[in-house]
């Protein structure tokens, strides 16, 4: 049984393994990174709340505990027919029975430019080292810089109020830094409730971060985006955080999918259309129970997954997973602050609402640390 990608669900299968392992079977992790991280501790790593290493999932010791073979490569293709994957390290190929699939979702690069002028925010890997580097260039910079951020949903006010929280706090850097936060729709968070994004409003405002309404990015340029009103704006550096997109080889691997390329599953996670291949967390969409790409969602899926690998594997009844239809979200404001919400509740906000944040995260968190 082989798992391609360290995500949210696949890490607890490991863990569970470990802790109830099935006789007989090899099991191999394949990851591009030994390291994986956990995402609802990103804006607090960006922030300077957390060492790196308080927000990453050692996948190596991980796989140790579970007696799990660990190979660090990229997914390249999948021969279903035969039964094998195509890894891009020197087009390695290696054989399963069982595939499960927890790999994430790529940047949407197609703006022009993009590719070339922009840092995307995932894959996680990449973005956080070239934050990094930005500080460190901030640091040595002896004239006023500006950043911007582009996409207007949660990830954005996270990530644009955690940034400004580290230059302002950042010990280096004497320099105004200005920030941009730009997005196409009248207001952030589009799919949050009025009073949510009321708050949200306020918070940005009271950061003195610039706000750009109505602004939709049509192309980029060395420091420069171009917008569809003709319009531009300079920035320095540039983070793109707009909703991301399905990744091209599970439908050219000919997987089923839905419109957006997204792996296609029934409610036991099992691939639609090939019973031996299960997907979970952003790279799937359960058809009949439909929701947005969130870690949330990968958390709770981890258990069933674990269960019905095992239970394919002894041709055991698969069990079904029922997304939560509404779950509880909170939005980090840069400084030790966040606003909770969840439907038909009232918004939550202050310090205490983030330290509860810090419970829940650190609590996951020590699953994969404290590892007998």
């Amino acid at each position: 049984m082989i798992l391609v990608g360290g995500g949210h669900a696949h890490v607890q299968v490991l863990k569970l393994w470990g802790l109830n392992p099935l006789a007989g079977v090899n099991l191999t992790l394949i990851s591009p990174q030994h390291q994986t991280p956990y995402s609802g501790m990103l804006p607090g790593l960006i922030a300077g709340h957390y060492s790196q290493a308080a927000t990453h999932i050692d996948l190596i010791q991980l796989c140790q505990f579970a007696g799990a073979k660990f190979i660090q490569a990229s997914l390249a293709h999948i021969d279903l027919a035969g039964k094998q994957l195509h890894l891009n390290e020197n087009d390695h190929t290696i054989k399963f029975d069982v595939l499960s699939l927890n790999s994430g979702i790529t940047p949407n690069l197609t703006i022009e430019g993009v590719s070339d002028f922009a840092t995307p925010v995932k894959p996680i890997s990449e973005f956080y080292p070239r934050w990094q580097q930005t500080l460190d260039e901030l640091c040595s910079e002896n004239t006023a810089k500006s950043i911007g951020v582009v996409g207007g949903g949660a990830a954005g006010v996270e990530l644009t109020l955690a940034m400004q929280h580290a230059v302002l706090h950042h010990a280096g850097i004497s320099r105004e830094v200005r920030f941009h936060f730009v997005y196409r729709d009248d207001e952030p968070l589009k799919q949050f409730p009025r009073r949510i994004r009321h708050r949200v409003h306020a918070a940005l405002t009271k950061a003195g971060i610039a706000l750009h309404n109505h602004s939709e990015v049509c192309k980029l340029k060395h420091n420069k985006m171009y917008f569809a009103d003709k319009h531009s704006l300079h920035c320095d550096y540039i983070f793109w955080c707009t909703s991301a997109s399905a990744p091209e080889w599970p439908k050219k691997s000919g997987l089923d999918t839905d419109k957006q390329g997204f792996i296609r599953v029934h409610d036991t996670l099992q691939s639609s259309s090939h019973s031996f291949v299960f997907a979970s967390g952003d790279v799937a969409q359960q058809y009949n129970h439909p929701r947005p790409h969130a870690g949330v969602f990968a958390v709770r899926q981890g258990p069933i997954l674990f269960q019905n690998l095992q239970r394919k594997l002894l041709a055991k009844p698969l069990v079904k997973h029922r997304p939560q239809q509404h779950f509880l979200s909170i939005l980090a404001l840069g400084d030790k602050e966040a606003i909770a919400y969840r439907r038909f509740f009232p918004a939550l906000q202050g310090g205490w609402v983030w330290r509860w944040k810090d419970t829940i995260d650190r609590r996951f968190m020590a699953m994969f640390s404290k590892l007998n």
